[in-house]
């Protein structure tokens, strides 16, 4: 019988760091606040290859919008999280890295922020990793040649992180086709927001896989600097706040917005399947709305699942969408709602100052 490394009998809370026995799993567990994420950082040598979450309801990993170049991971506590008084519940993330190595982290809920791990460093060594595995008949260097196609219409709470063909397309069927009723809620007109040229070259229309690198680029900077990109905010209201990023120009009819849709109630809050929508609306001379009329969205880039807002949390869409010819009293403008308050109108403008990149 062989000894694997077992769990330490208490967590770890702070910050961290945690160098595993590269032949042999490992399982490290971290304090996890209500109030709090964990962000755990991985060797550079070594990219993440699988991530599996136990009960993605409890915990979950954040969906970043660069994980296939990725060295680290954030967990935030999911909608059903319940701090227990004793530290028994806990849920485990199981990941398997690039070289082949299996880690797993368990996350015991703690009723004291303090006591949240938010930092953990795993250290180890790569090729110690593989060479282990080579000697044991195992697979190493996964994801290279031959990645794994992962599910299409697949809910299940395990990720295959760097099959970007089949990301791709599972997003594009995930995009909501329901034209049935709009909803009167949160929004934004677009129309007036400076436009950034993405492409130079304006002759030739975007391709869908340019299309996906450029929307994750721009939602990775968004999140990275959020005052840059999210200069105005709504006012609250129904527990809401709205910010819409510039538009982008990608071709010459191709735009790309980034919507920042921020939870100030202190409960979960769960935006609607359609949410966010893009409308064309008409008035009348004197601004009343006389028409509106849905957009259809071409692609669209998010950092929640299924929309669900955490308290004091901030989720992001990326929102790409072909331009109609409008007329001199048509704009477009961007809808979101939550469940709980579908029929309260939040507005929010765009600057009508034009900027370059």
């Amino acid at each position: 019988m062989s000894i694997v490394n077992l769990a330490e009998p208490d967590y770890l809370s702070g910050e961290a760091s945690v160098t595993v026995n590269p032949k042999q799993p490992t399982v490290i567990r971290l304090g996890l606040s209500q109030n709090a994420v964990s962000i755990i950082e991985f060797p550079a040598s070594d990219g993440i290859y699988y991530i599996h979450e136990g009960n993605p309801k409890f915990a979950s990993v954040f969906q970043s919008p660069t994980k296939e170049t990725d060295r680290s991971i954030t967990v935030y506590p999911g909608e059903s999280f319940l701090p227990a008084r004793d530290g028994s519940t806990a849920a485990a993330i199981s990941l398997q890295m690039r070289s082949g190595l299996v880690l797993i982290l368990e996350f015991v809920p703690v009723t004291d922020l303090r006591k949240n791990a938010h930092r953990c460093v795993i250290r180890y060594d790569r090729e110690t990793v593989v060479a282990a595995r080579r000697t044991a008949g195992l697979a190493y260097d996964l994801g290279g040649e031959n990645p794994i196609s992962a599910p299409l219409t697949s809910r299940a709470a395990s990720k295959l992180v760097g099959t970007s063909s089949a990301t791709e397309t599972a997003k594009k069927e995930e995009i909501p086709d329901s034209t049935e009723h709009l909803i009167k809620s949160a929004y934004t007109s677009l129309i007036r927001a400076g436009r950034t040229q993405e492409k130079k070259n304006q002759g030739r229309q975007i391709t869908d896989s340019e299309i996906s690198i450029i929307a994750n680029r721009k939602l990775a900077e968004s999140l990275r600097d959020q005052k840059k990109h999210f200069a105005s905010w709504s006012k609250p209201q129904s527990g809401l706040e709205l910010a819409v990023s510039r538009v982008s120009e990608l071709d010459t009819e191709t735009r790309l917005v980034v919507v920042a849709v921020r939870n100030v109630t202190a409960s979960n809050l769960r935006l609607v399947p359609s949410s966010p929508e893009l409308q064309v609306q008409t008035t009348d001379s004197g601004g009343s709305s006389i028409q509106t009329s849905r957009l259809e969205a071409q692609y669209v880039e998010s950092t929640t699942l299924e929309g669900l807002v955490q308290p004091g949390s901030t989720v992001y869409y990326a929102l790409v969408y072909k331009t109609p010819i409008l007329g001199t009293n048509q704009t477009i403008r961007l809808l979101v709602a939550h469940r709980e308050a579908a029929d309260a109108p939040l507005a929010s403008s765009i600057s009508d100052q034009k900027t370059k990149e």
